[in-house]
């Protein structure tokens, strides 16, 4: 009997931790210059983080919150710009009511754009970067260009990796790779090759590298 009202009392605990407060919705939102800036490091952690190139003259970052815990850290040095997030251990608990990051960026910017995260999943709308890196240990990722002209690498663990390039032709070296998962290309290839675990190939003029890599995750390039 003890043991089913410590189980009980566990379960109730969580379910009100995990509760979303009604109207309890707020926004962390902070802009920084890019001048002489050459890199944006964006540390996610196990947070949702949506990319968006936008024209805008500044970087934003706008962090929705659930609660009143800790929200954006942007740390701003010679050339490069740190966006990362302050630890919360409660908002495991509340299913549902994770905040979520959006970064804005200049399209204007020409350097490397850096995503390092574990869980969180990324999801890039409008893009027009010209370096940009996705690491994630079990997130899924999807990146949507609008205009292609970027080097992109990715890198997960576990979790989906789908690229839309929006180019019947773009000028790129592509090479997927995955353990165990499928990989679709919808992009004819020159050079193709293809492995149990690799495909890669050549298209258009070749000025840019599309390297997506999974352990166990299914890829997609469009």
């Amino acid at each position: 009997m003890k043991r089913f009202s410590m189980f009980m009392w566990v379960i109730v605990t969580l379910i009100l931790l995990g509760a979303c407060t009604e109207g309890a919705e707020s926004e962390d939102f902070q802009t920084a210059s890019l001048k002489d800036i050459d890199t944006i490091h964006i540390d996610y952690g196990s947070t949702k983080v949506n990319l968006v190139s936008a024209d805008i003259d500044e970087l934003e970052a706008s962090l929705l919150l659930y609660d009143k815990g800790p929200g954006v850290v942007m740390d701003k040095g010679k050339q490069k710009i740190t966006i990362s997030l302050k630890n919360d251990t409660t908002r495991l608990f509340k299913i549902g009511c994770m905040p979520q990051l959006e970064v804005r960026i200049p399209t204007e910017f020409k350097g490397e754009i850096i995503a390092d995260g574990s869980s969180g999943s990324v999801v890039g709308r409008d893009l027009q970067t010209h370096n940009l890196q996705v690491n994630s240990s079990s997130g899924n990722i999807k990146l949507d260009f609008l205009n292609f002209h970027s080097d992109v690498y990715v890198t997960t663990s576990s979790g989906n990796v789908d690229v839309f390039l929006n180019e019947d032709e773009p000028d790129a070296t592509l090479l997927l790779k995955s353990n165990s998962g499928r990989r679709s290309v919808g992009i004819t290839l020159d050079n193709q090759s293809q492995s149990k675990k690799e495909t890669k190939g050549t298209s258009g003029s070749r000025d840019y590298e599309v390297q997506l890599e999974t352990s166990s995750g299914n890829i997609s390039l469009k």
